[in-house]
């Protein structure tokens, strides 16, 4: 049967406070409003008012985009509207979706989102992504593992040099040594030259490693640390670097054997602090987030509730969920997302909250009141258009804060999975392709995470006669100070 009929009711609340594109779910002080729309169209906010429009008509110097409905077969589609008439908006022009966890409705009994690793989470003002989690039971008991001792493990390295290597003219800028090995080769990761140019692996990996700011209790290690360069020419630092065949790590992150959930805090740019929390759910399948001093993720940021938000580990999956937090806990929805016709979507867009229904008409039958519109339907028989992103259901294991469509795709187990280079990683996974120690700012810049470094083994560089290391030593502090 036809389903054009169909009737998507959108009320909004809009907070009066213009706050850090926060909403107080427990201010009365907001304006509502109440719309609806058979066919596409932009959701924007004028002033304190929430209109719709065609998007063929210029806004006001105080409106916003917050929304675009599409409507596929009867079914509406949410979208994030940066683009209008194919041209891209402003960063000013539109709001960012995010989805209102106290909004969805408990699956199999269990409350909350299901954490995705890619996922970007806001608790107040403050934002984490999902850098990586790992469910599971494993063979390995946890009550004999401590995270004090993975913690520990940071600055455990074998320092040895290998008594056989080959020499070089240039030494180490830091342990003056020319020798060179397979294992610990020279390489050249920045911009520096000369005497300064060439550093072992190791003697790279145990300078990042200083300058790490480590806090830990039973169940979170955070690691922190502010930008990592160069302390010379401020280059900064790839988390991977690309050494001939092989990749190294710079950082190795501690991790549980299983069931844990990695966040990474985003900040506003590049030069502030970085941060990476390793949290194990094994012995405990809850953990508390909040400003309280009894949170396990303590978060002090005066727009977090003392109690604001839980994760728990159940069925095998992560799932996040709010206790009542006053400026809610949300997901950003990057993707598509269908508003399935049973099921009531709350979405923040900056200080406005929406909420979709949809109305289904009814035709009247002598026996019983029927939908003219099938409730089933299949969210992923759209065909694939190139440019396009999938129409993927929420909720289900599949994160909503990644639109790369191939990356969607093999997530849920549609079509071919691309091969990216570097993208496999033992420790912390490497996702939307610009993600390391240096990118954990809300918009990724174009810093690389994975970079291909000089190895010293030119043959000018090959030893000619032993270097006097009394003079590479002054010629080193001359170039510090220089």
């Amino acid at each position: 049967m036809s389903k054009q009929g169909s009737t998507l009711i959108i009320k909004s609340h809009t907070w009066l406070r213009d706050s850090y594109s926060l909403f107080n779910y427990e201010d009365n002080a907001i304006t509502k409003d109440t719309l609806k729309t058979s066919h596409d169209c932009y959701i924007f906010r004028s002033g304190e008012d929430v209109l719709i429009s065609d998007g063929t008509s210029d806004l006001g110097p105080n409106s916003k985009y917050l929304a675009k409905i599409q409507k596929i077969d009867g079914l509406f589609i949410i979208t994030v509207s940066d683009s209008i008439g194919g041209e891209s908006l402003s960063p000013n022009g539109y709001e960012k979706i995010w989805l209102v966890i106290k909004s969805l409705q408990p699956i199999n009994k269990i409350k909350g989102y299901r954490l995705c690793e890619g996922d970007i989470i806001r608790l107040g003002r403050v934002k984490y992504r999902v850098k990586e989690l790992t469910g599971g039971t494993g063979n390995e008991k946890l009550s004999q593992f401590s995270l004090n001792d993975v913690l520990a493990g940071l600055n455990n390295e074998d320092s040895s040099e290998e008594a056989q290597g080959i020499t070089y003219k240039l030494p180490c800028r830091v342990c003056l040594s020319e020798v060179y090995t397979q294992s610990n080769p020279l390489i050249s990761p920045c911009n520096c030259d000369g005497t300064m140019k060439y550093i072992h692996v190791k003697c790279l990996q145990h300078c990042l490693r200083s300058k790490l700011v480590t806090k830990s209790n039973d169940r979170i290690i955070s690691l922190s640390w502010k930008k990592l360069c160069c302390e010379l020419c401020m280059k900064p630092y790839p988390y991977k670097l690309a050494v001939g065949q092989q990749l190294v790590e710079l950082i190795d992150i501690p991790k549980p054997p299983n069931q844990y959930i990695i966040l990474e805090s985003l900040r506003k740019d590049q030069n502030s602090g970085k941060g990476l929390h390793v949290i194990s759910l094994y012995n405990n399948n809850s953990i508390k987030i909040g400003r309280s001093h009894e949170s396990d993720l303590r978060i002090t940021d005066i727009s977090a509730s003392r109690l604001h938000a839980t994760i728990k580990y159940q069925n095998g999956g992560f799932y996040l969920e709010d206790q009542n937090s006053k400026f809610g806990t949300l997901v950003q929805i990057k993707r598509p997302v269908l508003l399935e016709p049973n099921n009531l979507l709350s979405v923040q867009c900056g200080r406005t909250m929406l909420t979709f229904t949809t109305k289904r008409p009814w035709n009247l039958i002598p026996s019983c009141f029927c939908s003219s519109e099938d409730s089933s339907y299949d969210v992923f028989k759209y065909p694939m258009t190139p440019g396009r992103l999938p129409i993927l259901p929420i909720n289900t294991g599949i994160p909503v804060s990644i639109n790369d469509a191939q990356h969607l795709l093999a997530i849920s187990g549609m079509g071919p999975i691309r091969i990216e280079k570097y993208k496999e990683h033992n420790n912390l996974l490497y996702q939307h392709y610009q993600l390391g120690l240096n990118s954990s700012c809300e918009d990724e810049g174009n810093e690389e995470s994975i970079e291909e470094v000089k190895i010293a083994e030119l043959p000018d560089d090959l030893l000619d006669e032993p270097m006097d290391q009394s003079s590479y030593a002054e010629d080193k502090m001359n170039k510090s100070f220089s």
